[in-house]
């Protein structure tokens, strides 16, 4: 031997000399568990000049390592064994320490034997030992598909994997895919396969199963070996030497492996999920306990089908409206009902991400929730439309201008050309509403002090607020309590009751079902049942009043009352004659004109014919008159020349008369 680090066969013993040469008297032995240096062989290192207080022998058990201190106080010798593994050997400072065997592998080829054992173990294709390290064939592996089978059969064998990457071995056991595999090149996934003797089985304990894991109690561990101590004696020349043996039990702390845990949970049924990183830092600082040492990998849900907004526009703004001047309106929301363009995407649909199963700690798979889909065309209302984008994705399109509309039962989304709000007026809800549409609709109730102002409005609920139309229809097909219904130039309809409010329309027409203590206004108001109520208007037709006062140009009222005292007041409005009047006097003037210009002609008539030409105008027109009378036909027309040449100057008769 020219080294001091020799390779020591398992099941036998080498105790190294200082120079790295063999001394002396050194006894190799050899039993089923392993050997010991002999007494003589620690002589002999004492004769060759070794430390006489405390020296060291080395013993093999399989793949432990058994440190054997022979101390020497007064002349007597003690023996005291202490077990490591891998170069860990609980010694003394100041120990020597011999050493450590490789431990056993198994050879390059497809078959490994333990020489301690003599068990087979025949490899799978896509295992490949080489001289560093074992390693995986993904293109074999996807193949075949067999990796758990082969790590069962592995374990089952008596073998463990040292050197193991545990993440790289579950991965290939449970988690690979064959898909893209054709480049992938060898994976190392442990240094060797080593046997696992069963004086090392026994060391390990059974996990305790918790909720999702398992728990391991660390706790100090020792290794109990029986080992042939040699009897020394004198011989004649008074050397010492053996003159027998006897068996004494060694016990020494011992330590355990993660290897080996792998290898021992996983015919335990822990076959996923160990916390390499947790056991190691156990290991290293020897602690002592009940740890976590393993966790199932929880499922990842799936992701369902939804929907993502493509424009701002859809959004309510519910901040206090700011006025031109830089005041804010409290009462009042920025846009409670946003306008929507034609062709404005609203909402693409995002597909569903199927789950990832998770996994147990016996390697079975814990099922994730599926993910839900949808049509989108379930989500799209009147005036939208489904349509594909550039990408493929499927989108709600709005086809037409109007109001987006969101159904808070169905979700459904809307573009319509009226408002419909489902939600009531409050302070909550939306504020006070001044609409831009021609259209709206109200489905719930219109509370106290809100004000609604529009066009064309119908409420399918109680008011109790004031609803103002500028220039459309009022429809209300409930109840008007303690508010005011108000059309600056439109109709008025109430289907319910009226009570304790007020009805304006002066340039439209109310028609009310039930009135009570109600002030109506209009142009025309049609009332089926008033009773204590005040009600102005030009025409009147009320089916049945009770203490009202009613002041009209026309009436018609089926059956008046009183209640109590208060009778019902009737005031006709008289026409407004002023008109006629000044009519009239521009008339009579006009006369007086008329009068005195007859006058002024009668008097220039009256001053012509008191003229001396216009009375021998009026005798010869006489005689000439008489005369054609008597001449024949014939002459006729010469006699009414020679007539019109004696008649006066018209010109002069002109001037003659007054202007």
């Amino acid at each position: 031997m020219n080294s001091s680090k020799r390779s020591v066969r398992p099941g036998w013993v080498s105790v190294p000399h200082a120079s790295g040469e063999a001394p002396t008297g050194v006894s190799m032995m050899k039993d089923g568990l392993g050997g010991i240096g002999c007494e003589g062989g620690i002589r002999a290192l004492a004769r060759r000049g070794a430390e006489p207080a405390k020296q060291v022998g080395i013993c093999y058990f399989s793949s432990a390592v058994m440190v054997c201190n022979v101390q020497q106080t007064g002349g007597r010798r003690r023996l005291r064994a202490s077990r490591g593994r891998d170069g860990n050997s609980a010694n003394s400072p100041g120990e020597i320490m011999a050493s450590q065997t490789d431990p056993q592998k198994t050879p390059p080829s497809g078959t490994g034997q333990a020489s301690d054992s003599g068990q087979q173990l025949t490899l799978s294709d896509f295992f490949q030992v080489r001289a560093d390290g074992l390693f995986v064939a993904p293109g074999i592996l996807a193949a075949e598909g067999r990796c758990r089978q082969a790590i069962d059969q592995l374990f089952a064998a008596g073998f463990y994997l040292s050197g193991l990457n545990y993440t790289q071995l579950c991965h290939y056991v449970y988690d690979f895919e064959p898909a893209n595999i054709a480049s992938t090149p060898l994976q190392r996934i442990a240094e060797s396969i080593v046997h696992f003797p069963e004086e090392r089985r026994s060391l390990y304990r059974g996990v305790t199963e918790v909720e999702g894991g398992a728990e391991y109690l660390f706790e100090p561990i020792y290794l109990t070996q029986n080992v042939n101590v040699p009897i020394y004696g004198k011989d004649a020349a008074g050397q010492d030497i053996v003159v027998g043996s006897r068996e004494e039990v060694c016990t020494a702390p011992a330590q355990l492996d993660f290897d080996e845990l792998v290898a021992y949970l996983w015919q335990q049924g822990v076959r996923f999920g160990l916390n390499e990183a947790e056991i190691g830092d156990i290991l290293a600082q020897r602690k002592t306990g009940r740890y976590r040492i393993a966790s199932a990998r929880p499922p990842i849900p799936g992701v369902d089908a939804g929907v993502k907004e493509q424009t701002a526009a859809m959004h309510r703004s519910d901040n206090p409206r700011r006025l031109s001047d830089g005041r804010v309106d409290l009462a009042q929301f920025q846009n409670r009902y946003p306008q929507i363009k034609a062709n404005t995407v609203l909402l693409m649909k995002t597909p569903c991400i199927p789950g990832r199963p998770g996994r147990a700690i016996d390697g079975g798979l814990i099922s994730a929730a599926e993910a839900r889909d949808f049509e989108l065309s379930t989500l799209g209302g009147s005036g939208t439309e489904v349509r594909l984008d550039e990408e493929g994705n499927e989108c709600i399109v709005a086809v037409c201008d109007g109001f987006l509309n969101i159904d808070s039962a169905t979700n459904q989304i809307s573009v319509v050309d009226k408002i419909v709000n489902m939600d009531g007026v409050s302070v909550r809800t939306t504020g006070d509403l001044a609409l831009q549409g021609d259209e709206y609709e109200e489905h719930g109730e219109v509370q106290e002090r809100r004000i609604v102002t529009g066009k064309n409005l119908t409420m399918f609920n109680n008011v109790y607020g004031t609803v103002r139309s500028t220039g459309g229809r009022i429809v209300l097909k409930q109840n008007l309590v303690g508010g005011a219904l108000l059309n600056d130039a439109g109709p008025i309809s109430v289907e319910g009751l009226v009570s304790n409010a007020q009805v304006r329309a002066e340039q439209g027409e109310v028609t009310l079902n039930r009135a009570e203590n109600a002030l109506v206004i209009g142009q025309k108001v049609s009332i089926a049942e008033a009773t204590g109520c005040i009600i102005l208007a030009e025409d009147v037709d009320i089916g049945q009043g009770i203490a009202c006062a009613i002041a009209a140009k026309q009436l018609h009222i089926g059956k008046a009352g009183a209640r109590g005292n208060q009778e019902t007041a009737i005031s006709m409005l008289l026409p407004d004659l002023s008109g006629f009047v000044r009519k009239l006097e521009a008339l009579q003037q006009q006369q007086q004109d008329c009068l005195q210009k007859m006058d002024a002609i009668q008097k220039a008539r009256a001053a012509l014919m008191e003229t001396e030409e216009f009375k021998r105008y009026v005798g010869l027109a006489a005689r000439l008159k008489k005369a054609s009378c008597n001449c024949p036909q014939s002459s006729k027309p010469a006699g009414n020349a020679c007539r019109n040449s004696l008649r006066p100057n018209s010109s002069n008769s002109a001037s003659s008369m007054p202007a």
